[in-house]
């Protein structure tokens, strides 16, 4: 039985095949950008995803452990059993708005910082 619906991490190393399964073409790791904004390299991280199809999600990246982004609604979490369906996005935009929303929950000092602005300026440097 899982407490709170909080779902388990899977130990057995099996994880959900997303980029197989919706047909992944390109992805966008964010723990350099939270990195560069908070200062310290992240316990864990998202990638921005983009499908053959043109939809995009937000996915958590391997990290070590953490359960920072774990059963976050809308984040897909591959690792994470029972698998959830992420929220699929029109185009990397309105992903990345959706990726900073959850950066900023899973790291509450960044609450008063312009994740747009800072997302802008890294992006650009990049």
């Amino acid at each position: 039985m899982q407490p709170d619906n909080q779902g388990e991490r899977m130990s057995d190393g099996v994880a959900v095949n997303t980029h197989s399964m919706y047909r992944t073409v390109r992805h966008i790791h964010l723990d350099s950008f939270v990195y560069w904004v908070l200062g310290e390299f992240p316990d864990e991280g998202l990638n921005l995803v983009e499908c053959q199809d043109g939809r995009w999600f937000v996915e958590v990246d391997s990290g070590s452990g953490s359960t920072r982004f774990d059963r976050m609604p809308g984040v897909s979490c591959p690792n994470v059993s029972p698998f959830v369906e992420p929220v699929f996005h029109a185009d990397e935009a309105s992903a990345m708005t959706f990726a900073l929303e959850c950066i900023r929950k899973a790291y509450p000092t960044l609450s008063n910082r312009d994740l747009h602005r800072c997302a802008a300026d890294y992006f650009e440097e990049d």
